[in-house]
């Protein structure tokens, strides 16, 4: 699903974001991302979903190699990829059921097959009845809530999840732990998530990838290695 070999990002300034990552993820995995600020977790994501190319090796994703993508490729290739950030990014204008449904509306999905999925993806995040509710109406929970519905409304095989956790206290953390975990489950969603959420990652132990200035020091399935900045 996902693999990196020998990927290197070298910025002109002479930083190595990322020097000489080698990666599996298969269909299917659930993935935490950890490491200090700096340490390379951002690029990766940008590599991820075509935002940057590696300066060196390659970025496989679903069998597309990105950074051999022409540019005009790229939006038909983040169809693939789905991303929830910590800050939600939803329109504040548009109600639930219009944010969800914007993600289909830009790929020109047929009407009747958008109000299906978005009542189904309503379901799965536990938002049926807030439908015509607008962002500022809702808690940050449900807003997190709304953003993973519409990141997944189009069933990316891929799900990046950069610090999801981060506005939301430890209760609406768990809850959204818990949602991510279903869709995992539910929707056999490759999720890759970047966090420093360290109880979280206790708590929900899977496969942990550390990384440290641009390189893996890490690939376990075992908590407790994180190393404050």
């Amino acid at each position: 699903m996902i693999e990196l070999k020998d990927a290197v990002k070298a910025y002109k300034n002479g930083v190595k974001a990322l020097n000489g990552v080698n990666l599996t993820i298969h269909q299917g995995e659930f993935v935490y991302i950890i490491g200090p600020t700096g340490s390379g977790k951002s690029t990766l994501i940008k590599l991820l979903d075509g935002e940057e190319i590696p300066s060196k090796g390659s970025v496989i994703v679903a069998g597309i190699n990105v950074g051999k993508l022409k540019h005009s490729k790229v939006p038909i290739y983040r169809r693939n990829i789905g991303v929830v950030f910590q800050d939600y990014r939803l329109l504040e204008r548009k109600t639930v059921f219009e944010n969800i449904a914007y993600a289909l509306e830009v790929i020109d999905a047929p009407k009747n097959i958008i109000r299906r999925r978005v009542r189904e993806v309503m379901n799965l995040v536990g938002l049926d009845d807030k439908g015509n509710a607008f962002p500022s109406e809702l808690s940050g929970g449900q807003q997190q809530r709304v953003a993973i519905a519409r990141a997944i409304a189009n069933k990316p095989k891929v799900l990046i999840a950069d610090e999801p956790t981060g506005n939301l206290d430890p209760t609406k953390s768990d809850e959204i732990m818990v949602l991510l975990e279903k869709i995992n489950r539910e929707e056999n969603t490759t999720i890759l998530m970047v966090t420093h959420d360290e109880a979280l990652v206790n708590k929900h132990q899977k496969r942990t990838i550390v990384l440290e200035s641009g390189v893996i020091v890490a690939d376990t399935f075992q908590g407790g290695y994180f190393k404050h900045d």
